[in-house]
């Protein structure tokens, strides 16, 4: 007599918990902090995808199970008599088809979005900021994102957005699936975007803004990295030269000692009655702002 052994073959569902079982005993084996992430990004990601399948598994025996107990009523109503069998024919055969909750992730099951950029995603804002604005006449505004091992998250994963007055940076799926997020959207001067750019390094996200140059060739002064003003009066002080410098006046004026709060008021209040063109000499006595000629466009 031959004997033949029969092996049942693993599920779908055991063969991607298997194969998160043998990913995990090659963690211990790590040396490097980037590969473990990996490692460990991967084996969570093959044992959600392992207990869904095994929910969708249990749903489809659910529904062969009661296909088989349907058809066993069936026969049996046969042999019993008409009565039986017009009895059983009025009972609402159910059956249990998989639905999206079967293939849901478990609530234990940590939860990492890969690569997806759906609008209801979550995000975190980054532990450590800070920003350089540079100095005189320098090209560039830089910011610095720090963020642990930023550099083994894969390139695609990093993304940043800018416009004239704007950036927007990204991260996804970072250790544990966190997705994290800086939006600035209402810079204190506005930027070149094409000249724009992100460096990666190990710890860290290097953000450099390119500075737009002013009307005398020199690049603009950023006194913040956010504007104090809203984008409409910016945008109102870029269409009315004159109202930018009126604006620049008050805040002067706001912002100044006791003497320059006086010598502004007394330099307006000639403006307002014409004598800044009869010898006044305009600005000329608050030293260093005598070239604004009187403001005689005011």
């Amino acid at each position: 007599v031959e004997v033949t052994e029969i092996i049942d073959e693993p599920s779908p569902s055991q063969e991607r918990f298997l194969d998160a079982d043998e990913i995990e005993s090659l963690i211990s084996n790590a040396t490097r902090p980037s590969v473990k992430v990996q490692l460990q990004s991967l084996s969570q990601k093959i044992r959600r995808d392992g207990h869904a399948l095994k929910r969708m598994e249990e749903s489809h025996e659910k529904v062969q199970a009661a296909e088989t107990g349907t058809a066993a009523a069936v026969t049996a109503t046969t042999e019993g008599g008409k009565k039986e069998e017009e009895r059983n024919s009025n009972v609402e055969k159910v059956i249990e088809t998989p639905t999206a909750a079967a293939a849901s992730i478990p609530a234990d099951t940590p939860i990492q979005v890969l690569n997806s950029r759906t609008p209801s995603m979550k995000y975190q804002t980054f532990p450590k900021f800070s920003y350089d604005t540079g100095g005189y006449d320098s090209p560039k505004v830089t910011i610095y994102i720090f963020l642990k091992d930023i550099k083994s998250l894969a390139k695609e994963n990093i993304t940043c957005d800018f416009t004239a007055s704007s950036f927007d940076l990204k991260v996804h799926n970072y250790i544990d699936g966190l997705n994290y997020r800086r939006i600035v959207d209402n810079l204190d001067k506005d930027i070149v975007p094409e000249k724009s750019k992100i460096i990666i390094k190990n710890d860290k996200i290097i953000i450099k803004l390119q500075k737009c140059k002013g009307e005398y060739g020199s690049y603009d002064s950023w006194t913040d990295l956010t504007s104090k003003k809203t984008k409409e009066s910016k945008s109102k002080s870029k269409a009315d030269p004159a109202g930018s410098i009126m604006d620049l006046m008050k805040d002067m004026y706001e912002s100044g000692d006791d003497n320059m709060k006086k010598m502004i008021g007394e330099t307006m209040m000639k403006q307002r009655e014409g004598k800044l063109g009869d010898g006044a000499g305009g600005m000329g006595d608050m030293g260093g702002m005598g070239g604004m000629g009187g403001m005689g466009g005011l």
